[in-house]
């Protein structure tokens, strides 16, 4: 972490934090607004990508809760998780390299607790990636062409049905694909200006 410290603190860093850095004396300065502003857009990305594909799933007849929209809520669930647990095992982390040496037990448990998360996050990770691929190659292999998932009996229950005619249903369907588009390209433009901002060198000290 020293080596984090010192590009935060450095005298040409930027601040990209929402709110003003002060030093905590556990993290360097800015290092909280750092994480907060990366994990915020990071929330915008992962929500509204999956947000969009779940809308054209939900709003595919049958319309309702599906296999498929299920599997993308699910996926986004347990990312939002993933981060979740990073976050907080990467804090737990640095607490238990800054707490004083008196104090062994808090420093042991923060550790004990920041290493569990970590490694729980790694085996989230590797659940959620590999259950995506499985529903991707479940989507084209038409294996959720059946019954049980095209009446979307998860959301629908007892008023589950199969749509033998998209008559009527186009309206809805084209209006659903174009709201996902913009979310789904809103979210990736404000991203990927996020990535820029950072990545754009910062003035020389000598030049402001």
């Amino acid at each position: 972490m020293s080596g984090t410290g010192s590009c935060l603190t450095g005298p040409r860093q930027k601040n990209w934090g929402i709110f003003e850095a002060r030093p905590t004396g556990v993290f360097p300065p800015g290092a909280l607004n750092s994480m907060l502003t990366a994990s915020i857009f990071a929330l915008v990305l992962q929500c509204g990508t999956t947000a969009a594909a779940a809308i054209v799933a939900v709003f595919t007849p049958t319309v309702g809760l599906g296999c498929r929209s299920l599997g993308y809520i699910l996926y986004g669930g347990i990312a939002l998780l993933i981060l979740f647990l990073t976050i907080v095992s990467t804090l737990l982390a640095r607490i238990s390299e800054t707490r004083n040496e008196r104090s062994t037990i808090v420093k042991c448990f923060t550790a004990f607790i920041a290493t569990a998360f970590h490694k729980i996050s790694h085996l989230l990770a590797f659940i959620n990636v590999t259950g995506l691929i499985l529903l991707s190659c479940f989507q084209f292999s038409n294996f959720l062409d059946n019954c049980y998932c095209n009446a979307s009996v998860i959301g629908r229950g007892t008023d589950s049905y199969v749509a033998g005619s998209y008559e009527g249903w186009i309206p809805t369907m084209r209006n659903s694909r174009i709201g996902a588009t913009i979310l789904a390209a809103s979210s990736v433009s404000i991203y990927m200006f996020f990535l820029w901002l950072i990545s754009t060198p910062p003035p020389a000290v000598d030049d402001l």
